[in-house]
């Protein structure tokens, strides 16, 4: 197995450090002297090696730790922005560096040396006149200010992470802590008792996180379940807990008391079923455990389930993405079956439009688009008898040559695929790729759209989609019309198919008001779900990338409601492939680590799942 090298400090993801900005986060002490669930303690090593509770780089206190915080991210984006192409996880290495946005990684392999920028390749190759990095020519490239940053942060911060000394929170806290929100709070009749459950962001700060770094998986956590649900209603998910790491919903809120069905695509029938929504996510998620104990058995009887807790960061991961995304919002095998559900008829609509021009529907086409190279078409049409609801389809193509090219021929075009947004009861957004004969697939093929932000460019269904549209609806203005209007045009048309034209796409001003229109209430419904509007990092995708990080021993004990000292001892009753654990700097990669999560969690005598036997 390749081993993973980092640094012995605990570990802060580039995802989350990108959106960790201000907050005095101080060296953090974990707990390494506690052997089992019921003892607590903050004893153990600090961080980069300074003293407990104090920054190893000194200091006058917050000031200097906030500000760590802050560069740390700035470099991240750096790092990001100039040096990714070459130097990033999906490239070609050059250099056998591919880690350039693990800030962790760079120090254990001795790319960046704590408190020594000269002595640190990264920055040496930014700084140098001869020789720099990127290459000369090369664009993007950092600025004057930007090596400063980078410069500042490798002697003042580089190695300093963590948050305090969190004391400990152990699984029987947890769920006690839950068994009296459940049967305690006054507003939690017995009747409504079946239908709460909750989640968990309690490994994060075990793990040593600072509550800055937590945030933003509090707001992907609201978000993605408001932007799963059929409800009317956006209703952010309640804390339980002073420090915010327990959440409790009402499953009915959003539509997951419904029953859960699983669709098979090729045989259009539902090949699983469950009692509700809610036990097909848990049934679905890796990461699921049936707790034991006198708390837990009273929660699961009041609430009638064995998986009342969900991680939160792992129920991002596996309802973010298909099949589960289609499965929980039940996204019929084609666009037509959707439509339909709707009430929409798109051809029918487009020719109304043609011939009366109602105004309910609108294109507009372009040249390319931030996902496509080549044409393409968007097309809007209003829901009957919801004002306040709007349907979205993309026709995109594989090249603008022949039936695909929409600037000579604006309603004959034939698509290789499409892109639908629509928008949820409550204004959130729902998302569906299909194919070119309108059969939904859970990836965009890469030649006719493409995700930037994934390493690997592949459109997924709901993330790449949530990361897209992140402020809603993307302002991009038409070319069709506006070329047509200014004799500009590729096409030769008639008189006829002007008006056709100019009925069907709307001038850029009278477009960019509907997309105006459709992302104001998009935010509103966001705000509504506790998430701050706009910023350069939408919480879903971020939380979704970092949990896909490699996973070291101290992250790994928290993630498995244990210690790390715990851990190391009972290494070796475990998987294999968990091996590299408990060598020095090393970790495993995601995927390896939760296919044998279930089974560690038997051995280690923390719940049920799976895999106990």
């Amino acid at each position: 197995m390749t081993q993973r090298f980092y640094s012995s400090i605990p570990l802060i993801s580039a995802a989350a450090l990108a959106l960790m900005v201000g907050g005095a986060c101080k060296t953090v002490v974990l707990p390494g002297n506690d052997s089992g669930d019921e003892t607590e303690g903050t004893g153990g090593t600090t961080a980069g090696g300074g003293t407990d509770g104090g920054s190893s780089t000194g200091g006058d206190g917050e000031q200097g730790e906030a500000n760590c915080g802050e560069l740390s991210a700035q470099t991240l984006n750096i790092l990001d922005k100039n040096c990714k192409q070459c130097h990033g996880a999906d490239s070609a290495a050059l250099g056998s560096i591919n880690y350039i946005t693990n800030l962790d990684a760079l120090i254990s392999n001795g790319k960046v040396v704590p408190g020594e920028p000269n002595n640190s390749a990264i920055y040496r190759r930014m700084a140098a006149t001869m020789l720099p990095m990127p290459p000369e020519g090369q664009e993007p490239r950092p600025s004057e200010d930007d090596i400063r940053v980078v410069e500042q942060w490798i002697g003042e911060c580089a190695g300093v992470t963590g948050c305090g000394e969190n004391p400990w929170m152990t699984r029987t806290q947890v769920i006690d802590l839950i068994r009296n929100d459940l049967l305690n709070t006054q507003e939690i009749s017995a009747d409504a008792r079946p239908f709460i459950r909750y989640f968990s962001l309690v490994h994060l700060y075990n793990y040593g996180w600072c509550d800055d770094q937590i945030e933003i998986y509090r707001h992907a956590l609201s978000k993605l379940a408001n932007s799963l649900s059929n409800e009317i209603k956006v209703v952010a998910p309640v804390p339980i807990d002073p420090d915010k790491l327990i959440f409790r919903i009402d499953i009915r809120d959003y539509d997951w008391d419904a029953p859960g069905r699983v669709l098979d695509i090729e045989t259009n029938t539902f090949v699983e079923e469950f009692r509700d929504t809610w036990e097909l996510i848990a049934n679905k998620d890796p990461y699921a455990i049936e707790f034991i104990g006198d708390s837990a058995e009273d929660v699961k009887q009041a609430t009638n389930t064995k998986f009342f807790l969900l991680q939160a960061d792992a129920f991002v991961e596996v309802s973010a993405q298909p099949p589960l995304y289609h499965d929980i919002l039940r996204i019929p095998r084609t666009r037509f079956e959707l439509e339909q559900s709707f009430g929409i008829d798109v051809d029918a609509n487009v020719t109304e439009e043609i011939e009366t021009n109602p105004n309910r529907v609108a294109r507009a086409a372009f040249h390319e688009s931030g996902v496509s190279e080549n044409h393409r078409v968007i097309e809007r049409h209003d829901f009957p008898n919801a004002s306040n609801r709007v349907y979205w389809i993309s026709y995109d193509f594989q090249s603008n040559a022949g039936d695909a090219n929409v600037f000579v021929d604006p309603f004959g075009f034939v698509e290789d695929g499409s892109e639908i947004i629509y928008s949820l009861p409550n204004g959130l957004q729902g998302y569906m790729i299909v194919d070119g004969q309108g059969v939904r697939i859970d990836d965009a093929p890469i030649q006719i759209v493409q995700d930037k932000n994934a390493p690997d460019g592949v459109v997924r269904n709901g993330k790449s989609c949530m990361g897209c549209h992140n402020v809603g609806m993307i302002n991009k203005e038409d070319d069709l019309r506006w070329e047509i209007d200014n004799n500009l045009g590729e096409g030769d048309f008639d008189d006829n198919q002007l008006d056709a034209v100019r009925a069907l796409y709307p001038k850029r001003d009278d477009y960019n008001v509907l997309l105006a229109l459709d992302s104001d209430r998009f935010n509103l419904a966001v705000k509504s779900a506790g998430v701050p509007l706009g910023g350069d990092k939408e919480p879903i995708v971020t939380v979704f990338n970092a949990f896909d990080e490699d996973v070291e021993i101290r992250r790994a004990a928290a993630e498995l409601w244990t210690t790390e000292t715990t851990l190391r001892e009972k290494l070796g009753q475990l998987s294999p492939d968990l091996d590299d654990l408990g060598k020095s700097q090393t970790g495993v990669r995601r995927d390896v680590f939760t296919a044998a999560y279930a089974d560690a969690i038997c051995q280690l005598k923390v719940g049920i799942t799976k895999a106990c036997k």
